[in-house]
């Protein structure tokens, strides 16, 4: 597949400079103006891409190895508990004593996530601008 850009410049060939149609000519070759190739450009049709099918064997390899870690953990008297923080985007591990139910531990921790969820609140502004 040609890009729009090499597909227009073959094109220029038997372009003329015609005065008022803003293409400069050099030797034999005239030469399109910018507002002419942005809109080759902007013409030109774009190919949709499904990112889902790209995903999707990365995400089963992850699933796989989460449950395989799991089944570890549980052999040990542990729960492991994977989540998603909806604010962050942060990946949660939580593991957590079978009999009890008692968080032993937390990655990243809680105190991590309220940090990343105030720097999201500043929009990641670290600088006062007051002068």
């Amino acid at each position: 597949m040609s890009s729009p850009i090499s597909a227009y410049s073959g094109s220029t060939n038997s372009l003329i400079n015609s005065g008022s149609g803003g293409l400069v000519s050099s030797g034999s070759v005239a030469q399109a103006s910018d507002s002419e190739v942005i809109a080759q450009v902007v013409s030109t049709p774009m190919q949709g891409s499904n990112i889902n099918e790209v995903v999707a064997p990365v995400r089963e390899s992850i699933e796989k190895i989460a449950a395989d870690l799991q089944k570890f953990v549980q052999s040990m008297g542990r729960d492991l508990n994977f989540s998603v923080d909806e604010t962050t985007g942060y990946h949660v591990v939580r593991v957590i004593d079978q009999s009890t139910g008692e968080l032993i531990r937390q990655l990243p921790s809680d105190e991590l996530l309220k940090l990343a969820r105030e720097f999201e609140q500043l929009n990641n502004v670290l600088v006062s601008q007051r002068a």
